[in-house]
């Protein structure tokens, strides 16, 4: 009987440890994996190259999260829009609280901008796996409804009362979404060099003339 109970102490004991080594393994391969999609392309990385960088076998990747397909979408998860959540939290409090809705749709803009710096190298990896990948597409589908939905969401909240006449709030979603898409990030700032600075200071101004009621001037910084 005791040494029954020293077992499960002892597992007791393991068990937070192994998870916590197993999710630290977990976030080696994907920021490994997202380095190398970054650096030579989707098509280009192999799950045996992800793996070696890792300092992993294949057969862990597969393991746990099941080839290519997983390390993409994993990928994601950590780039992506909901990887900081409570941090997320806080700034739409902070944005609930500003009595001026063109203060709130700039920092509605802000936040999108930041986002777009941060995931355009993965939306870029995932618009070139798209060709050659059915589940990319259906991935890239799948962002784009997200984005859709919760940009619209957030209109409702902040400035479901303060829109354009003529301007519904599935319309206003809508054209904030085309406007600050990643795909229009990566022309203005990739192909065609704008600072992000440039981007978010244009973004700002045309969204506030397109959706507001009364539009002020955008600020200049």
């Amino acid at each position: 009987m005791a040494d029954e109970v020293k077992t499960r102490r002892r597992r007791s004991y393991n068990s937070p440890l192994r998870a916590d080594q197993a999710q630290q393994t977990r976030r080696r391969i994907l920021e490994s994996a997202r380095e190398l999609f970054v650096e030579k392309g989707y098509a280009a990385t192999t799950v045996a190259a992800v793996a070696d960088h890792a300092g992993v076998s294949a057969d862990t990747i597969y393991l746990s999260l099941g080839g290519k397909r997983g390390l993409l979408e994993g990928v994601m998860d950590i780039t992506g829009p909901h990887s900081s959540t409570t941090q997320d939290d806080e700034w739409w409090q902070t944005v609930s609280q500003l009595p001026d809705p063109a203060q709130r749709l700039d920092k509605m803009v802000e936040y999108s901008c930041r986002i777009l710096a941060r995931t355009r190298p993965i939306h870029a990896i995932v618009r070139g796996a798209a060709d050659k990948e059915a589940f990319a597409a259906e991935l890239g589908q799948r962002l784009l409804e997200e984005r859709l939905a919760n940009q619209t969401a957030r209109i409702r909240r902040f400035l479901g009362g303060e829109l354009a006449p003529g301007v519904s709030i599935t319309e206003a979603g809508q054209r904030y979404c085309a406007l600050a898409s990643p795909d229009l990030y990566y022309v203005l700032t990739v192909e065609l060099g704008w600072t992000p600075a440039q981007h978010r200071k244009w973004l700002t101004a045309l969204i506030r003339r397109d959706l507001l009621r009364q539009c002020p001037a955008a600020p200049r910084s």
